[in-house]
């Protein structure tokens, strides 16, 4: 490994360079209030709701490979969303073991809300910035996804 004359690698000046930046950008978008864009949704909520606004029919075993999320971590939303009467379940006619989810109609409502306040919070960190800096971040944000990205 490379070292700094001070003793100091690369990497761990571009680890706490990125830790930082992360501390920074979470708190600008405020993602780590107690809920997310001032809705009741914590971070993780939201995001399974997004992914069944997006979805015409998701397993659980869908939400949990591609949201990356612990088996009983995603259950436990699952059962909070149906709690407050956002989902619809039914099985799977083509293999009754499997149970189908998508949002109930209070759900898409709660999504709409969600997506409405999320584009507007986008809407206002963007509208601060000229047209050659919007580009500028465009670009950085493309950079950091084809370099950190899956591939997918």
């Amino acid at each position: 490994m490379d070292r700094s004359p001070s003793g100091t690698s690369d990497i761990a000046a571009a680890v706490a360079r990125m830790r930082g930046f992360n501390r920074f950008y979470t708190r600008r978008i405020g993602v780590l209030r107690r809920g997310l864009l001032d809705s009741p949704f914590p971070l993780a909520h939201a995001r399974v709701v997004y992914e069944l606004a997006h979805r015409t029919d998701a397993t659980a075993t869908d939400l949990r490979r591609d949201l990356d999320l612990d088996a009983g971590y995603l259950s436990r939303i699952l059962r909070d969303l149906d709690g407050q009467g956002l989902l619809e379940k039914r099985r799977s006619a083509a293999d009754g073991r499997r149970t189908l989810l998508r949002l109930s109609p209070r759900g898409r409502d709660a999504f709409a809300d969600l997506d409405a306040r999320s584009r507007d919070l986008m809407e206002a960190l963007l509208e601060d910035l000229t047209a050659p800096q919007r580009r500028r971040l465009m670009a950085a944000m493309d950079t950091i996804e084809s370099l950190l990205g899956d591939d997918e």
